[in-house]
C-alpha cells in the first residue's frame, strides 16, 4: 500500500511530550495528502486537566476507536511513533474494520514476543532503567524542565537536550512536560502476545532508528518477528543513520519512510 495513493484520511499519533502540533510540519509540506494530527488525550497544553488515571495505551487505543467511528465514513491509516505505536496497535487489533495499515516507527512496549525472550527482556530492562534514572531523579527534585530535557538527551543517539532543538518543539514539550510522569505512573500496557500477533488483522510497516536506544530497537524488531508474513509490509526494517528523534528533527525524511519505507 502506498500512502501517496490513498484518498482517505491519515492520523499522525505523537509520542511522549508531543501532541498534534508535531507534525505540524508535515502537513504543510504535504497538502496533497489527507495527513491528520492527533492528540492523545491528557496532551496538550490543556492535558494536565485529565485525571493522571486516564492517560494509558488501553484508554487512549478506546478513544482512538471511537474518535474514527465518529469521524470517518471510511477505514484510515495510522503513522504513529514511540508510545503511540502500541495505542495504534492495539485499537486495530480490536477494530480492524477501522483501519487500512498502521505505519510505526520506533515501538517502546516489552511485548510482542520479546517478554518471552528472557535475554531480550533483562536488556530491555537494563537499558530502560538507564534511561529513565535521570529522568526519575529529576522528577523526584520538583525540576520538571530537567526531567523534559534528561528524556530528551535519552532518546538521541547526539546527546542533544531540549534547548538543542527548535523553539517550536521546546514551546510543545514544556507544554507536555506532565506527560512524562503519566508516562512512568501509566497502567501496564495491555501485551499483544505472539499468539495475538499470530492473528493480527491489519498490515503494518514497523521501523526503527538504526542508532535508535536499544529499547526501541528490541520492541519493534519483536514486532516485525512476529507479526505474520502476510501482515508485514514491504520496507520495514531499521532506517540508516536515524534515532528516537527522527520525526521531530528531520521531519521529511520521516515522512519519505512513512512514504516509501525502508
Amino acid at each position: 500500500m502506498h500512502l501517496t495513493d490513498c484518498d482517505s484520511p491519515i492520523l499522525l499519533l505523537h509520542g511522549i511530550l508531543g501532541d498534534g502540533r508535531t507534525f505540524a510540519p508535515l502537513q504543510d509540506a504535504h497538502p496533497q495528502l489527507p495527513l491528520i494530527p492527533y492528540t492523545l488525550s491528557g496532551s496538550g497544553a490543556d492535558g494536565e486537566s485529565i485525571a493522571a488515571q486516564a492517560f494509558n495505551t488501553e484508554i487512549h487505543s478506546d478513544q482512538l476507536i471511537a474518535h474514527c467511528t465518529q469521524h470517518y465514513a471510511t477505514p484510515v491509516s495510522l503513522v504513529a511513533w514511540s508510545y503511540s505505536c502500541h495505542v495504534a496497535l492495539l485499537a486495530a487489533f480490536k477494530a480492524p474494520h477501522l483501519f487500512n495499515a498502521l505505519y510505526l516507527y520506533d515501538c517502546i512496549v516489552p511485548s510482542y514476543g520479546l517478554e518471552e525472550d528472557p535475554a531480550a527482556l533483562k536488556a530491555f530492562s537494563r537499558d530502560l532503567h538507564q534511561m529513565m534514572s535521570p529522568v526519575i531523579k529529576a522528577l523526584r527534585n520538583g525540576s520538571p524542565d530537567v526531567a523534559v530535557d534528561a528524556f530528551v538527551r535519552a532518546c538521541s543517539a547526539k546527546n542533544i537536550g531540549l534547548m538543542d532543538q527548535s523553539p517550536r518543539i521546546q514551546a510543545i514539550k514544556l507544554d507536555n512536560a506532565h506527560t512524562v510522569s503519566r508516562l512512568l505512573t501509566q497502567k501496564e500496557p495491555e501485551p499483544l502476545t505472539k499468539s495475538a500477533l499470530n492473528a493480527y488483522p491489519v498490515p503494518v510497516r514497523i521501523c526503527w532508528g538504526e542508532d535508535s536506544r536499544l529499547i526501541f530497537q528490541l520492541a519493534s524488531k519483536a514486532l516485525l518477528e512476529h507479526l505474520p508474513k502476510d501482515r508485514r509490509l514491504a520496507g520495514s526494517g531499521p532506517l540508516p543513520n536515524c534515532d528516537h528523534l527522527l520525526p521531530e528533527e528531520d521531519p521529511e525524511r520521516f515522512m519519505q519512510y512513512i512514504l516509501q519505507g525502508a
